[in-house]
């Protein structure tokens, strides 16, 4: 025995083989134990991989009927990808866009004539100005690379400058701004503007510019007398009312060239109000004419009389929408600058008047709108290349404001992004085009079928995984077409673990109804079932042969089908899902509604398949203090059996000891007598 050791003596009796075979018929209790263990794991996880592919359906089933669901979703197309593209969000309606863009909004670039390769930057306060906002660099001198790092970091997301190698032996510093739009110029001074000189990225020039002032003496008559009541002037604002004409004198006439621009800041605002139909007229009245008494008679004098024409009412006036308001007069001729589009608050516009006309001698409004009123402030005439007392010599691009005309509308924007001109849709300009670019906002039809599909996907695995759990036919798995291997692999490790319960059963029935039922829609009868929108069990041609995959309840998809009811009725499809039946704008009905109640009591917190889970929990517990407790004992009773064994042991080693000695004895004797 190797735990115990008698010295002098070899046990003929195996004890330790005894111990371990009665050891062994011992711990089968816990090898059931043990086995018990495995299987409630198994169960458990079971049950939370359940759980959580239920809740993956829920939540299929909430994105077809909830505020986020696919058919509120619209895209945008663009004939024209590399000159304009579109987003547009839920509130957006369908519609088609004509859109031209005829220029980009782009930022100052200015770069420097070539420089050496020992060109050093001199030590000073460099301030730099962008859109009126302002990044000072204190600089204690260095080489151009070193000035062009230390400025990037100064100028965050306003500035950055680099150096660029044009030659072996020279190069050249590009200095830009980070913000497009022509309010965002880049303004060189103090030290700044001495190296601009010094490296030939400026020159002086003295200020082109000129502000148009608005006051009363500053307004003249145009075709017709000034009306008084038609405008007004206030704190810089001219604001004129529907009807209203006018024309702001430029003295002395201003020079143009193609570097001039006219900007201003404008408001269309669009007056509601209906139009009160005329009344008839009432007429002359007529006093009376007196009666006279004889002999108790009274006789009336008659009636006067005052025939009148009938009364025809007069034609209502026109309702007249004309965004042609601007107008520039140069040399006795007039010409119109691009229209103007509604606006709530004040849009800074830019025109650029130089590519128009030679000279501009006074700019002319005239409002034609019947339900319209302009407003106009700042109103000025600008050298877009000048920045305070210098231009740039060598500028790669300059400040300026996208342009783009939209339906015939001209509208410019300081940014290449714009998402106030369309409601719900946001614009990105990428390139001027030379047509207009069609843009046809519509629902996206795409996700609104991969949602549909994810929710079959989803409902397919369920009854998959119901059929596996419940069952101990392998032939499930291998109809299941749609498992991968590995899928396959851990659906047969499952096979039957939870049979008997029945209530996932009834859960695979409960879902199949409602897959079946019929729903009520706007299209009626027409569209109220799955199978309607390409949905169903078995989509194949009547007379097909008997196919037992699809005795499971699988769903399949015809996809064709599927599109084409998205697209003819995308309303009562949405409603088949989920519908608002009693006008309380609660969805109350539809096939995704049914499911989510359906589920929910599955797979909330503390439902059903929690307290599976938690029912799980409670067995291993106790199964693994039960086999604690079984460990504890057998290590009691193995040591028990030892000591035993051990005690016996040293019994017969005894005994065969007092008999050695009796024999010895024995045979000394029997020697003895002999002797």
């Amino acid at each position: 025995m190797s735990d115990i050791t008698i010295p002098g003596v070899t046990s003929k009796v195996d004890t330790q083989k005894i111990i371990n075979a009665l050891m062994e018929v011992e711990r089968q209790p816990l090898k059931r134990m043990q086995a018990d263990a495995d299987l409630l794991a198994r169960r458990k996880s079971a049950w939370q991989d359940f759980n959580r592919s239920l809740t993956t359906l829920r939540e299929g089933t909430r994105g077809l009927y909830g505020f986020e669901n696919p058919f509120s979703e619209r895209i945008v197309d663009s004939s024209d990808a590399k000159a304009v593209t579109a987003t547009a969000t839920r509130q957006a309606i369908d519609e088609k866009l004509a859109v031209a863009v005829k220029r980009i909004a782009t930022a100052d670039r200015f770069l420097s004539r070539s420089l050496g390769r020992d060109f050093v930057v001199d030590a000073g306060e460099y301030v730099f100005g962008v859109g009126g906002k302002e990044i000072k660099l204190a600089y204690s001198g260095g080489s151009l690379k070193d000035f062009a790092e230390a400025l990037t970091r100064k100028g965050g997301d306003l500035l950055r400058a680099s150096v660029v190698n044009d030659t072996k032996d020279t190069q050249v510093l590009l200095i830009e701004s980070k913000k497009t739009g022509a309010e965002n110029r880049l303004v060189l001074s103090g030290a700044a503007a001495d190296l601009g000189l010094k490296t030939g990225m400026l020159e002086r020039r003295l200020a082109a510019s000129r502000e148009i002032p608005l006051s009363e003496r500053g307004v003249a008559a145009w075709a017709k007398t000034l009306d008084p009541s038609q405008y007004k002037l206030t704190d810089g604002v001219l604001t004129l009312e529907p009807g209203a004409e006018l024309k702001i004198p430029v003295q002395p006439s201003v020079t143009l060239d193609e570097r001039m621009v006219l900007e201003l800041s404008v408001k269309v605002e669009v007056l509601s109000g209906e139009q009160v139909a005329a009344a008839a007229p009432t007429g002359p009245r007529v006093p009376e004419t007196g009666s006279i008494e004889f002999g108790g008679v009274r006789i009336e004098s008659g009636r006067s009389q005052a025939p009148l024409p009938d009364w025809q009412a007069p034609k209502q006036p026109e309702k007249v929408s004309d965004p042609q308001v601007l107008f520039l007069e140069t040399g006795g001729k007039l010409v119109a600058l691009p229209g103007l589009a509604d606006s709530g608050e004040f849009q800074k516009i830019t025109i650029e008047v130089g590519k128009l006309a030679g000279s501009i001698d006074s700019l002319d409004l005239r409002n034609r709108n019947t339900h319209r009123r302009i407003s106009i402030t700042d109103v000025a005439l600008v050298d877009v290349t000048q920045r305070g007392d210098f231009v740039p010599v060598n500028a790669v691009s300059e400040a300026s404001d996208a342009v783009l005309s939209l339906d015939g509308i001209e509208v410019s924007r300081p940014t290449n992004v714009i998402d106030d001109v369309v409601p719900g849709v946001t614009l990105t300009l990428k390139a001027p085009s030379k047509d207009p670019v069609d843009l046809t906002v519509h629902r996206n039809t795409e996700a609104i079928k991969n949602t549909v599909l994810s929710l079959v996907g989803a409902y397919n695995r369920i009854i998959t995984d119901v059929d596996v759990l419940t069952r101990k036919d392998a032939a499930v798995i291998d109809q299941a077409g749609y498992l991968t291997d590995e899928e396959k692999k851990k659906a047969g490790e499952r096979l039957g673990l939870l049979t008997g319960e029945t209530m996932l059963s009834n859960l695979k029935s409960s879902m199949q109804q409602i897959m079946m039922n019929a729903y009520p829609t706007s299209r009626s009868r027409e569209l109220s079932l799955l199978a309607q929108i390409g949905i169903g069990t078995d989509l194949r041609q009547p007379g097909s042969g008997l196919d037992k995959t699809r005795l499971r309840g699988y769903l399949e998809v015809d996809e064709a089908k599927l599109e084409a009811s998205i697209a003819s009725w995308p309303d009562a499809t949405r409603e088949l899902f989920g519908n608002d039946t009693d006008g309380d704008l609660v969805v109350n009905a539809g096939v995704a509604y049914s499911l989510d109640a359906l589920l929910r009591p599955y797979v909330q917190t503390g439902g059903i398949l929690s307290n599976r889970v938690a029912g799980a929990d409670t067995l291993i517990a106790r199964n693994t203090r039960e086999i604690s407790d079984y460990e504890k004992r057998l290590v009691a009773k193995e040591a028990e059996l030892k000591r035993k064994y051990g005690l016996m042991e040293g019994a017969l080693s005894e005994m065969e000891k007092n008999s050695q000695t009796l024999k010895n004895f024995t045979n000394s004797t029997t020697n003895s007598n002999n002797d």
